[in-house]
């Protein structure tokens, strides 16, 4: 397992290198990739990833966070183009995974907003027809494009998950990880089970991992979940190390969300507290 958070995205070799001491005063091995990759030449895309590699840094996701689903036939057109320049570009770097979300058909075109469509078969149908065009004719090297579950679309539950990945049919298409968002009313009180349930559907189609904690705010009219620190939360954190370490030993995990490094400093020191006592760790760079 490799430890990284989504602040840390040097956008230059020379801030890839001025990183180093701030990753191993962490104990993180892993970063995202640069958020402008998209408009990265095939160049400078295979140099930063030769240059993480001599640092011992594994550059373990890249994202394309806009929505899919659009209407827009242009606009879809356009972003579908986007994504294939990223997924490219990611694998020429070295980059392991290059993720989305579903989308919506909501008229926000905000990808995280519910709408009704989002859980039918049509829109399985639809993303699916998605996913195929994004891989169609790319020959992915290191790179697998990943999907993050969140609950405003079918791709939520293990199950629903599985049988999706295993529509599209590809080997280099899976789930980004992220069991914070695939947490019910049916499971928030059993995260141990939905962790085991999610491993044993999953684990051979992980690309790539996020690690948060949730609460549930009674005090808000109607159901929302908080993110907050590792550990003040309901997940079973050992549980879900644990089975991660499982998986590749490369395999990136990343804490998000918070604006403050000292907020993430927080998280890494308890999640490497949590790993050490249920028996596993995060590798250092270099290792």
């Amino acid at each position: 397992m490799r430890l990284g958070c989504t602040l840390f995205a040097p956008s230059t070799i020379e801030e890839l290198r001025a990183l180093c001491d701030k990753l191993d005063c962490y104990g993180l091995s892993a970063i995202i990739a640069p958020r402008q990759l998209e408009h990265f030449t095939e160049d400078e895309a295979i140099a930063y990833g030769e240059e993480a590699r001599k640092l011992g840094i594994v550059i373990g996701e890249a994202g394309f966070w806009e929505n899919l689903l659009t209407d827009d036939v242009e606009l879809r057109q356009s972003r579908l183009k986007r994504f294939r320049t990223v997924l490219r570009n990611a694998d020429l770097m070295g980059c392991r995974s290059t993720n989305t979300l579903v989308g919506t058909k909501h008229p926000s075109d905000r990808p995280l907003f519910p709408h009704a469509y989002n859980f039918t078969d049509a829109c399985k149908a639809e993303f699916r027809d998605i996913v195929l065009r994004a891989l169609d004719g790319i020959d992915l090297k290191v790179s697998k494009y990943g999907v993050e579950p969140w609950y405003t679309s079918f791709f939520y539950q293990p199950e629903d998950i599985r049988a999706f990945i295993d529509s599209v049919d590809h080997p280099r298409f899976g789930v980004h990880m992220d069991q914070g968002n695939m947490i019910s009313h049916a499971s928030f009180y059993d995260t141990t089970s939905m962790i085991e349930r999610t491993f044993k559907l999953l684990a051979d189609k992980v690309v790539s991992v996020h690690i948060k904690d949730i609460q549930w705010e009674g005090a808000h009219f109607g159901l929302r979940w908080n993110e907050v620190y590792i550990g003040e939360g309901t997940m079973d954190l050992a549980s879900y190390l644990k089975k991660i370490a499982t998986l590749d030993a490369d395999i990136t995990c990343y804490c998000e969300h918070f604006a403050e490094e000292r907020d993430y400093a927080v998280n890494f020191a308890r999640l490497h507290q949590i790993a050490k006592r249920a028996g596993t760790a995060f590798l250092p760079r270099c290792a």
